[in-house]
Formats: C-alpha cells, structure tokens, sequence
C-alpha cells in the first residue's frame, strides 16, 4: 500500500526533494506561500551538490509527502532553477509566529 499525499502545508524542513529520474536533488529549507490563502508559491530547495539555495515553483511539484517532495524536475534541470532570493513571496515555516505575528507582522 502507497503512502497518502499530504498538503503543502504538512511538508517538514529538511524533506527530501527527488527529481523525476528518482535521484535526490536536495532538501527543502522553506515553503513559499500564503497559508491563510492556501496559495503554494514554491519551495526554496538546497541542492546537495552545490548546497546554494535555489527557488523550485509549484508546477514543477508532482507529488507532497511529510519528508519527500518529488519534481517534474530531472537532477541537471535542478541545478539551472533560479536561485532563491529573499522574498518570492509569504514565506511560511511550520510552528513560527501566531495569532499576533499574522496581524502585525513579524519585525526583523
């Protein structure tokens, strides 16, 4: 029996990234997105081989599991994504910020 996907919101930092060929490509450091919309922007992907973050947009997502993402994606095509740069959008992390951070924002 294969596991059950799961929505973007439920993939865990550090989730292993897959290219379509089945190779690990890298490891998410963040999801791009507005959670109160539910609008998935992305992943923010650290490649393996050249440990550079890099943007990977939401089509190029077949399939959402806890600790796997796999891509439309083959291993070369990984290493041409843009790279990632601060802020594509919402950026979301699991168990940062509440109620209050949502309604005045996070200060940095």
């Amino acid at each position: 029996m294969s596991e059950a996907e799961v929505s973007w919101k439920s993939i865990e930092k550090g989730a292993r990234v897959v290219a379509s060929d089945g190779e690990e490509i890298g490891k998410v450091a963040e999801i791009a997105g507005d959670s109160e919309a539910d609008i998935f922007s992305g992943l923010v992907v650290s490649l393996s081989r050249l440990g550079r973050h890099r943007f990977l947009p939401a089509e190029r997502v077949r399939g959402i599991w806890p600790d796997r993402v796999e891509t439309s994606l083959t291993a070369a095509n990984a290493e041409q994504l843009e790279e990632y740069s601060d802020p594509v959008s919402e950026r979301w992390q699991p168990s940062e910020g509440g109620f209050l951070s949502r309604i005045f924002g996070r200060r940095r």
